[in-house]
């Protein structure tokens, strides 16, 4: 129960950010790391399915790691919160 509220805290901060630093609706640039070899690839890119956006993939020099950039213009900072915890939900996946 504690690790939840360490998390609403933290999205609240971020929502807060989120507030202050874009204006609404705006771009915001979503920013992923996985293991090539995942599946979850398909995973993360069916949360931004309904969405415009430009997606960005690029390996690793060694090839074990995917970076997965989505930019897009979203209606406002709860949208983007909402995406974030969709993906931390997918396994071994980093948000950045």
């Amino acid at each position: 129960m504690q690790q939840n509220s360490k998390d609403d805290s933290f999205y609240e901060r971020f929502h807060q950010q989120l507030l202050e630093s874009n204006t609404w609706p705006g771009v915001y640039v979503f920013k992923f790391i996985i293991p090539s070899s995942d599946s979850n690839k398909a995973t993360l890119l069916a949360l931004f399915e309904n969405e415009k956006v430009e997606v960005n993939v690029r390996a690793s020099s060694k090839g074990k790691y995917t970076s997965i950039s989505i930019a897009g213009k979203f209606g406002s900072p709860d949208i983007i919160i909402q995406k974030h915890k969709r993906a931390s939900k997918i396994p071994n996946i980093i948000q950045l």
